[in-house]
């Protein structure tokens, strides 16, 4: 899985190459965490807009780096945290209700039962819109 393709000096995944568009060298991971800083400017300092209190089981579709899935497990200790992604791009040192899976959002999910499913800025991520949601 970090088996990773080279190409014009950027870096991107292996495990399903060719799925998703964009490289995840430390360039693309840097922008990756720009963005995550401008949707908590957005949000006024918040991770989501959503009335759950108390969520048991929350899944980050897409993570990229993990900054989000990171701040949501620190947010709520005690949910589990799962967060999938094309790229084994995470950190090793993440809070211990956070997991991470290299897997693909558009294969079939086997998860248990989930309070909370987030995914942003997966234009370009997925070719079925339908079949995701």
């Amino acid at each position: 899985m970090e088996d990773y393709t080279y190409e014009n000096g950027r870096r991107y995944h292996a495990f399903r190459a060719g799925e998703y568009p964009l490289p995840n060298d430390e360039m693309e991971q840097d922008r990756m965490d720009l963005l995550h800083h401008i949707w908590r400017l957005m949000l006024g300092g918040g991770l989501l807009i959503s009335d759950i209190h108390e969520p048991q089981r929350i899944l980050d579709v897409g993570t990229g780096t993990g900054i989000w899935a990171i701040d949501i497990a620190d947010e709520y200790p005690e949910a589990q945290v799962i967060a999938t992604d094309l790229s084994p791009i995470q950190p090793a040192w993440v809070p211990p209700n956070c997991q991470f899976y290299v897997d693909d959002a558009e294969s079939d999910w086997d998860f248990e039962p989930l309070d909370l499913i987030h995914g942003r800025s997966l234009g370009g991520s997925i070719s079925d819109w339908p079949r995701f949601y």
